[in-house]
């Protein structure tokens, strides 16, 4: 049953997989994120897997319609008042019943992610004198913005990092950068395996037959010899959606066998302009799909994905679309240049370029036989390095040996007399 935190509140693919040892005992963990959609999206699959090798979960989030289906996972979800936005009352209140949960439950491990629980997350379980705190850094929101708001968004990245036991990046450019801004200090930080997210579900996300790829092109009107590029995720301007309309533009300008699939839905905040939206809702050859429960057959419709991000954790969405054999175009940031391998799995331009976007989308639109052998390589690259069971496994090695290293501390410094 979904539980609210208050402060009276009494709650009680494949791929070879890491070994992992068995447990000694079942460790209590507590996942706090911002959203729901950190659960449902990011963490699928995970949280059976982390309770199948000895673990007991708690999730923390905002208020989520949600609950149902994530209590089916076998978790505790319970959430609490976070927010996204800068809301200082909130955010206190957040702190509050979070430090009297935290205190309340004695979880074993806490792992916190996402900006604003990261934040106020790690904040109550120092307060708290939970064992073991973990950051899970999925990406450094202060790269953009104005002076003022980098550094706030900054300060807000540093003190999670500062207080946790260990702090995992998604990513090894991610971890370097956040060294390199003085984020989060070289010996705390570590990647796992090649990062990642959660890995890919290679069954779930594969090449697809002819039929399949047609049926999911006839729904929409979408000829059979078309040349279909794709866009999976929010529909912001840090996802670089003007720079896709307007590269498309340059591109189907010239080809009028080109086309675009947009999946996924605008947002209230970082909205594209009222032109660039009218324009998508408008074009004859760019195709609005809205959020989809499951992308794969969309990408399995696709000739090649374009994601022109500015800032970006990791890129999941790469993954999938390279497991599926699809080229991929992207951003050459923090993140990307990660999930994918320039000039071998993908064509990787710089943010906020659209004629380069459009020069990289001209080349890949017109040769095939080069979306061919980038998709095959992309393939074959994350069936080597992403398997969703290697990250799981790698993580909950990560998870009990952090465990094990903090309360082995603990102990240590417990014992040790007092210096003279």
């Amino acid at each position: 049953m979904q539980t609210t935190v208050t402060e009276d509140n009494s709650s009680e693919s494949r791929g070879d997989p890491v070994p992992v040892e068995p447990p000694a005992r079942r460790l209590r963990l507590c996942v706090i994120v911002t959203v729901d959609i950190t659960l449902l999206n990011l963490c699928r699959g995970r949280f059976e897997y982390l309770i199948a090798h000895g673990f007991d979960i708690t999730a923390v989030c905002a208020p989520t319609p949600h609950a149902a289906e994530l209590e089916r996972r076998g978790i505790r979800l319970v959430t609490a008042p976070l927010t996204r936005s800068i809301t200082p009352m909130q955010d206190l209140a957040a702190l509050w019943r979070l430090y009297r949960f935290l205190r309340r439950e004695r979880f074993d491990i806490v792992e916190v992610s996402t900006p604003k629980a990261a934040l106020v997350g790690s904040m109550a379980a120092k307060l708290a004198h939970v064992p073991c705190l973990i950051h899970f850094l999925r990406g450094l929101v202060y790269e953009h913005g104005g002076r003022v708001h980098q550094s706030l968004l900054k300060a807000s990245q540093t003190i999670p990092c500062f207080l946790a036991d260990e702090v995992i990046s998604i990513s090894q450019s991610m971890a370097d950068q956040a060294v390199r801004d003085r984020v989060c200090a070289a010996r705390k930080i570590r990647v796992l395996g090649h990062g990642s997210s959660n890995g890919v579900n290679l069954d779930r996300f594969k090449p697809v037959t002819p039929d399949e790829r047609q049926r999911v092109r006839e729904a929409h009107g979408i000829p059979a010899d078309a040349v279909v590029a794709g866009f999976v995720g929010r529909m912001t301007r840090d996802k670089g959606i003007h720079e896709l309309v307007g590269a498309f533009e340059a591109v189907a300008g010239r080809r009028s066998d080109l086309h675009l699939v947009l999946v996924g839905t605008y947002e209230d905040r970082d909205r594209p302009s009222e032109e660039v939206i009218n324009l998508i809702t408008s074009h004859e050859r760019i195709h609005h799909v809205g959020w989809q429960e499951s992308t794969a057959p969309f990408l399995g419709a696709m000739d090649l994905l374009v994601l022109p991000t500015y800032r970006e954790g990791f890129g999941t969405v790469l993954l999938e679309a390279a497991a599926t054999g699809l080229p991929i175009i992207a951003s050459d940031i923090v993140g990307c240049r990660d999930a994918v391998q320039g000039g071998r799995t993908a064509l990787l331009v710089p943010p906020r370029d659209t004629k380069a976007l459009a020069r990289a989308w001209a080349r890949l639109a017109g040769d095939e036989a080069l979306r061919a052998r980038l998709g095959a390589a992309g393939r074959r690259y994350v069936e080597s390095s992403f398997a969703q069971e290697k990250v799981w496994a790698m993580q909950v090695e990560a998870l009990r040996a952090a465990h094990a290293r903090t309360c082995s501390s603990t102990e240590t410094s417990a014992t040790e007399p007092p210096s003279p």
